[in-house]
């Protein structure tokens, strides 16, 4: 098969096309690049020279592809304006000119930021979506544009991953990085609220295994695992991966969004938008779990790597490459 990847010099994106790369199910791999080429450097792929917004670069990109994984995307940004030019606008674009194309199969990667925090049971696919962060809701419009522009012949499949750990990842890994220096700010206490999260190998086998889903129309999924976790138990488990007895400090909810302002305002003087910022205090004093039984039931998705395993895997990563 012919595949095009967007996002390939990202986290995630360069996961995925690291395993393409090395697949004999791809005969042909293609990525999008902007200018640095990252975790992808001196690999053995096509480059596509370009963005999202060149739209004969993806017009001759996608010509003759089997399957599109669009990964690109913004996490965030000051304005709400600017993550939806990232994150609908972009895929409107590549959307429209795949299926004028004849792409048969494109997968889209979501969040479960689309949908919306958790109450008492993990969130699913048939619960309206509830959006509270700017980048939440620019993810959300993704989705229903994608249903708006699909014309009923190809078959698209979205994944709403919940918060994704693992090699090569710059915003989780600060978390990881306090550990390692023996102090843990925890939001709450320590039991809530509870998180789901996944390692990002099985996030590249959720997106895998939904190419094998042929069925035309829009097709949405949360690629999780059967596990909810607790700050206290990923603290307890980072410290016994690094060997390091970390302090818990719990911080009331409240506070979050009184330093996040702070830390937001301070950043400015700077000209920059840091990863603690109001939208996403937003988001951390809430509780964020999803179910992947709809996954499993359709596609035959089941998560491979345990808590233990994906951080022991992500830890030992940062070590070899001197982030810790």
């Amino acid at each position: 098969m012919k595949a095009f990847v967007t996002g390939g010099t990202g986290f995630i994106g360069s996961h995925l096309a690291d395993t393409l790369i090395n697949s004999d199910d791809y005969s042909e791999v293609l990525c999008l690049i902007r200018n640095n080429e990252k975790w992808l450097k001196d690999k053995d792929f096509a480059r596509v020279h370009g963005d999202l917004d060149d739209l004969p670069v993806l017009k001759k990109a996608v010509k003759d592809v089997d399957v599109i994984f669009h990964i690109a995307g913004r996490v965030k940004a000051p304005t709400y304006e600017e993550l939806k030019r990232a994150n609908v606008d972009a895929t409107e674009n590549l959307l429209r000119i795949a299926q004028k194309e004849g792409v048969p199969k494109i997968v889209v990667l979501s969040s479960l930021a689309a949908a919306g925090p958790s109450e008492d049971e993990p969130v699913t696919e048939d619960k309206p979506m509830n959006p509270i962060s700017n980048y939440g809701r620019s993810k959300k419009e993704m989705e229903e544009v994608i249903h708006e522009v699909s014309n009923g012949n190809t078959s698209i499949t979205i994944l709403r991953p919940p918060a994704v750990y693992g090699p090569r990842e710059d915003q989780i890994y600060s978390f990881f990085k306090m550990v390692n220096n023996r102090i843990c700010p925890i939001i709450g206490d320590g039991e809530h609220p509870r998180i789901s999260m996944i390692y990002v190998g099985d996030v590249i086998n959720g997106i895998l295994k939904a190419v094998d889903q042929t069925a035309k129309g829009v097709h949405t999924y949360f690629i999780s695992g059967p596990e909810i976790y607790t700050w206290n138990q990923i603290r307890g488990t980072t410290s016994k991966v690094l060997g390091k007895k970390a302090l818990p400090i719990y911080v009331k909810p409240k506070l979050v969004k009184t330093i996040a302002g702070t830390v937001e305002k301070a950043a400015s003087f700077f000209g920059m938008y840091p990863v603690l910022n109001r939208e996403k205090a937003k988001e951390l004093i809430l509780e964020w779990t999803c179910s992947h039984e709809k996954a499993h039931r359709e596609l035959g998705y089941t998560p491979q790597y345990s808590l233990g395993e994906g951080i022991s895997r992500t830890i030992h990563w940062y070590q070899k490459h001197h982030w810790l």
